[in-house]
This record gives structure tokens, C-alpha cells and sequence, in this order.
């Protein structure tokens, strides 16, 4: 737990603009409330200043437990001069709020683009001073706040330089010798709850919401009305304050039991958690680990990245499904194919002309072979192909209205049968099309990835201090997937430890499985610049483009690309096996499909089906309940984990076909 944070909180009009009114704040130290004020701006009428005056002279506690003895009232110059500056700038405060871009853009004199790492979005300026007419201006030697927003949960915010810092300001945190560096910037130490708390929980949440989930003693209140400055409203803030202190407590609590060397700071989502363990484990990225690895197959395996197949089979026609869910689809699928192996290798080699040997595994493969553990093995690898309909993912403009490409697993014919038409896909692609066409692609090149030998020197840790995992001899992706369905059975842990330490592996799971081996980041440009890219044909060639994007730490597009290829391939299997014994799905997302199936399975009417009912109407074959069990239970067979934690199948009939009272099949 920091040792000293600023807590704040505003409110707004009404209005389009969201003028601010004033907000509230809490000093926190060592734990402890050593100051608690309201702020308010220049836009209040006398007799809203006067609601406010006459509110802190007849100071009440909020909440429970130890209060500061004042209830202190500022300006909002003088909360920026007095808290702002003085305890998160020059002490290094920790600056906590659950929407800092909105809370800080209230209290902001001017803004501006702004530059450099936070290009493309703004920058705040909120210090100011008065001139010797009595004009307010901004401040020339206090920073500016820049602000650049990942998404509606996250963003990037960080304090620029200043002219003329002070000496201290220039001492770089964690300095061993306590010494100024004059090129050293203090960005600030902003959380951000709303970032923490989706991050813990790979949830959005409301302050609301974030309480119920972290189960905060005191949590946010409700007020009848918005934008006015009453007593009451009064109350409300300060309640919201109270709450934003509590649920600052409990993330904190909950991120120090991942007891990881990442800062909190610095952590803005579910993925970097999952990379501070990596860190701490001593797995570098493979790409840290081989710089020099060949650029032109990053390409290949780039291209052929898609990701969760999803579609709408049967459209707007109500049938009866079953609905099922694959196990921890990416873990799963990463353990099959042994890709842990990829993450701790010492060195990933290409393994190049393999053209013909894959073509003879894709020959002699048959179905029951996709049934085979070890067959998954042979998986890490990426084929070249002529499309000549085959069942494959693509990039389209689908829709004649937009602009956008969207990804489509469909009938796919090249324009020529060229080399210069043939795309690159996963081997788990190809052969998903091979299962369901019942022919081999025609294949023109193909290489497959090797790992050797582990990194030396790897260190074993604890998930959230409580599961021991060596990544030496472990494969973390099943451990996580194993040790989260044995917590049921775990009698050292209460019930809300139990409930925490759940959503930590699924969160973690399923950041580490998939991921952070895609994460690209996009960077703002104000106009296009010219960048170097490798492709299809392996030529690296330059173009201009507005907006590039970097990889993540982690990025690495050959296990991004076989990840979601083994997912589709294992949605594929499904469909297969459904459609062997005469049936359909209505529909598919990335790891689930509802299966069409009644009771005794039979002809359901369906407009556009292939069959028809005594009465003549169209119609489709349902499989029968016991036909569904069945093909779950031929899954059973492809389960990585060990039996103590999970006995059954990896395809599961979710609980949303049962009665949630009587528990009978709906």
C-alpha cells in the first residue's frame, strides 16, 4: 500500500459542457485520513458558496472509524497549488480518482494537443497564476498533464517536463544515489480505479459496480438529482469520495496479493498482469530473447492471424439448441499443442522446406486422428495455399455501406490458381478445411516453428501468493486452468478468498494464453509516415499509413496465429461431429455453439432447410439430447489437464439449458 495518496472526486452541471461545481478530496497517510476538504470553482452563484460554507461549519463525519477533526474548504486554485502540487507533485503522492481523464479535464484552465509519447491525443493545463492585471493565466514553470485514451476504461496519463524544475524533481524515483538528472521527468502517479479494477477483473465497472465486485464496506450512494449544490448533494459527494478511498484500499490489497514487481501505475489491464508474472519468472519476450529471429516469417504468420470464428448460422428463425462451451478454449488448445514450450524456449527456430511432409500429415490425417492428444502436437507450423474452395478465414469488405474489413470463415477461391494469389494460414486453419470439405488444400509452400531447449535460470513464483508454479517444469497454462477448478476442494481458503482467488486464474488465464502474443499499439501521427512492413510474399516492401502500429512486449504473431487457429479448428471438430450424425448448429462464438437439438432429436421446421416436414414445410434435422451427451463425451479425450482437477470432457453443456430452480433440462 502507498504511503501517501490524494483521493478525489468533482461534480458537474448539467449541461452540455459539465461546467465544474466542486468536488471533494481526502488526504490518505500511512492508512489513515489526515485531511478531508471540499473544493469548489469560480462558476457558483453566492448562494452555492454559501450552501458550502455553511456545510463545513457544521462539519459531520461520513462512514465509520477515525475522521480528520476539520472539515477543510478550498478554491479549486487552491486545491491544485495546495494538494495537487504540493502532495502528489513534490511528495510524490499517489493521485487516485475512478475517471481521471473527465475528473482532471473539469479542473483544467486550457488544453492543447498534445506531443511527443501522447501525440494524437491532449494535454491539460491546470496551475495556474495571476498577472499584475489580474488576469488568470496558466503556470509557465508547473508541468502540464497529457492525457491519451486506450479505450472507454483505460488511458495513458503522465505529467510533461517543466521549465526550471526544482532540483528534487529532477532525482529519478528508486535513484541509488539521490542525485538530479537533468533530463529526468516526473510523470506523476496516477490510478485510475476504474483502470485497476478492470484489469483485476477484465470487468467495465461503474464506481457502483466496482464496490459490489470488490466488496467495499462503504459503498456509493445514489442522489436524486444531479448539477445543483445542496447539502444533500453534498453528502453524495463526499460518500463517493469515502467510497473511492475504500475501493482504493481493496484493489491495492487485491494487486499486492499478485505480489509482482509491476507497478500498479502501470497496469491497465488484465494482460499486464499476466506480463508481470512473465517478467518475474525470468521469461523475457522471444522477441528480446532472438532479435535477429527472421522477419519475413513474422509476416507469414502475421497474415495469417484471424481471430474467434463467430457466426449466425440460422437466421432469424427461433429452433431448439442445446447450448455448449469449450473449457478455457485458449489455454486448452495452448496445451495441446505444448506451446509453453515456445514461451520458455531458449531459441524458436524456422523449420523451412517442409512443403512435403505436411502435405503427406494432411493426406494421411483422418477425423479420429483430430481425437489423438499427440496429433496436436504436430500443429505449430503454417502452410501456404491456393484457395480453390476451401473452407478458410479471410479479410473483406462485406458490407457495400462501410469502409471496414471483417473476417468471414467461408467457401474461398483464389482469382487464379498463381502463386501470387496464395495466402498464408495456420496449419490448424488448413486443416479445419480439410475436415470439412473432405479435400486438401493445394499447398505451394510451408514451414513449421522448433522450440529448443528452455531459458536458463527461470524462477518459480506464487499466483496471487497462494499457487506455486515452476515454470521450468510446468506448463503455466494448465496449471492456471487446473488450480482454479480445484479451489472448491481447497479448505484453507474462505469463501471470498475462494471467489478472488477465481477471478485472478480466469483473468489470468486468459490474458497469458492469447493475449499478449497479439498485442499491437497503435501510434498517433499527425500525417502518414513511411514504415517498413513484411507480408505475404516475404519481400519486405514500405508504405505510408496514417496511424502505424508497434508490437507489445510480447508480440509475437507465429503463437498468436496458431492460437485462434487451433480454437477455430476445434469449433470445426464440433461442427463436424454434428454434422456426421446428421444435424446443424444455429450458431457460433469463438468457443461455444448452440447445437439444434430437441429431447428426441427429429425433423424441426426452419424456413430454408433442407428437409421437409410431413406437412411439406421446410425444415432441418435436431440431433437428440443424448446425441449432444454423446458427442461431449467424445471430447473427453482431448483434456490436457490432469483428472484430479478436471474428470470430464472440454466440451461442456452449459447451464443455461437448465431449469435455474428445478435444474431440469429446458
Amino acid at each position: 500500500m502507498p504511503s501517501e495518496l490524494v483521493v478525489f472526486d468533482t461534480e458537474t452541471r448539467t449541461d452540455p459542457k459539465q461546467s465544474f461545481t466542486f468536488g471533494g478530496y481526502r488526504c490518505i497517510v500511512h492508512g489513515q485520513c489526515v485531511e478531508e476538504g471540499l473544493f469548489y470553482g469560480d462558476g457558483l452563484s453566492p448562494s452555492e458558496l454559501a450552501t458550502l460554507r455553511n456545510y463545513v461549519r457544521h462539519y459531520k463525519p461520513v462512514g465509520v472509524g477515525q475522521h480528520p477533526p476539520n472539515l477543510h474548504l478550498r478554491s479549486a486554485t487552491e486545491f491544485l497549488d495546495e494538494i495537487l502540487f504540493k502532495d502528489f507533485y513534490k511528495s510524490r503522492a499517489l493521485l487516485v480518482a475512478l475517471n481521471h481523464p473527465f475528473d482532471l479535464s473539469r479542473l483544467a484552465h486550457d488544453s492543447s494537443s498534445a506531443r511527443r509519447r501522447y501525440a494524437g491525443r491532449f494535454s491539460l493545463g491546470v496551475w495556474t497564476y495571476t498577472d499584475k492585471n489580474g488576469i488568470v493565466r496558466r503556470h509557465p514553470y508547473r508541468p502540464r498533464i497529457a492525457v491519451k485514451h486506450i479505450d472507454s476504461k483505460r488511458a495513458l496519463i503522465g505529467l510533461t517536463g517543466r521549465q526550471e524544475a526544482d532540483a528534487e524533481d529532477l532525482i529519478p524515483e528508486g535513484s541509488p544515489t539521490g542525485r538530479p538528472e537533468g533530463d529526468y521527468i516526473f510523470r506523476g502517479h496516477f490510478l485510475d480505479l476504474r483502470t485497476l479494477s478492470f484489469a483485476l477483473t477484465d470487468r467495465g465497472h461503474s464506481l457502483e459496480s466496482a464496490c459490489a465486485a470488490f466488496d467495499v464496506e462503504h459503498p456509493k450512494q445514489r442522489a436524486s438529482e444531479h448539477g445543483k449544490v445542496t447539502r444533500e448533494y453534498i453528502d453524495y459527494n463526499r460518500r463517493d469520495v469515502l467510497a473511492t478511498t475504500k475501493l482504493a484500499f481493496k484493489t491495492l490489497e487485491e494487486y499486492g496479493k499478485h505480489n509482482i514487481s509491476t507497478q500498479v501505475t502501470k497496469v491497465f489491464s488484465p494482460a499486464s498482469i499476466g506480463k508481470g508474472y512473465l517478467r518475474d519468472m525470468g521469461i523475457r519476450p522471444v522477441l528480446q530473447r532472438q532479435p535477429n529471429f527472421p522477419r519475413k516469417y513474422l509476416g507469414f504468420s502475421e497474415s495469417a492471424f484471424y481471430g474467434g470464428r463467430t457466426s449466425a448460422h440460422i437466421r432469424k428463425v427461433p429452433v431448439p439448441v442445446v447450448y455448449t462451451d469449450f473449457l478455457s478454449m485458449y489455454p486448452t488448445v495452448n496445451s495441446l499443442m505444448g506451446l509453453w514450450q515456445f514461451v520458455t524456449a531458449r531459441k524458436i527456430s524456422v523449420v523451412r522446406n517442409c512443403t512435403k511432409q505436411v502435405i503427406r500429415f494432411l493426406e494421411r490425417l483422418s477425423p479420429n486422428d483430430l481425437f489423438i492428444p499427440k496429433t496436436w502436437q504436430h500443429f505449430p507450423a503454417f502452410v501456404r495455399v491456393i484457395p480453390d474452395k476451401d473452407i478458410l478465414p479471410f479479410r473483406s469488405k462485406f458490407n457495400p455501406d462501410t469502409n471496414d474489413w471483417q473476417v468471414s470463415v467461408n467457401c474461398l477461391s483464389a482469382r487464379s490458381k498463381k502463386r501470387n494469389d496464395a495466402l498464408w494460414f495456420s496449419l490448424p486453419d488448413v486443416i479445419a478445411s480439410t475436415l470439412l470439405t473432405g479435400k486438401v488444400p493445394r499447398i505451394v509452400d510451408a514451414f513449421g516453428i522448433e522450440a529448443t531447449g528452455t531459458i536458463p535460470d527461470l524462477n518459480p513464483l506464487k499466483l496471487r501468493s497462494t499457487i506455486a508454479v515452476d515454470p521450468h517444469n510446468e506448463d503455466f497454462f494448465r496449471v492456471v486452468i487446473e488450480q482454479r477448478k480445484l479451489l472448491d476442494s481447497r479448505t484453507d481458503l474462505n469463501p471470498t478468498e475462494k471467489k478472488r482467488l477465481d477471478k485472478a486464474l480466469k483473468v489470468l488465464a486468459n490474458a497469458t494464453s492469447y493475449e499478449i502474443y497479439a498485442e499491437m499499439h497503435r501510434q498517433e501521427s499527425e500525417k502518414k509516415v513511411e514504415i517498413q512492413c513484411q507480408g505475404i510474399d516475404g519481400d519486405p516492401f514500405s508504405c505510408k499509413v496514417i496511424h502505424p502500429e508497434t508490437p507489445g512486449e510480447y508480440c509475437f504473431p507465429p503463437l498468436a496465429s496458431l492460437i485462434t487457429g487451433a480454437a477455430r479448428l476445434m469449433l470445426a471438430l464440433l461442427e463436424y461431429s454434428v454434422r456426421e450424425l446428421g444435424g446443424t448448429y444455429a450458431m457460433e462464438d469463438t468457443d461455444s455453439m448452440a447445437i439444434v437439438a430437441t429431447e428426441t432429436g427429429g425433423l424441426v421446421a426452419c424456413t430454408g432447410g433442407n428437409e421437409k416436414t410431413e406437412e411439406g414445410k421446410e425444415a432441418i434435422n435436431a440431433l437428440s439430447w443424448k446425441q449432444v451427451e454423446d458427442i461431449r463425451d467424445r471430447f473427453k479425450v482431448l483434456n490436457p489437464y490432469h483428472r484430479r482437477a478436471i474428470r470430464g470432457s472440454v466440451l461442456k453443456i452449459e447451464e443455461d439449458n437448465y431449469d435455474p430452480e428445478t435444474k431440469k433440462r429446458l
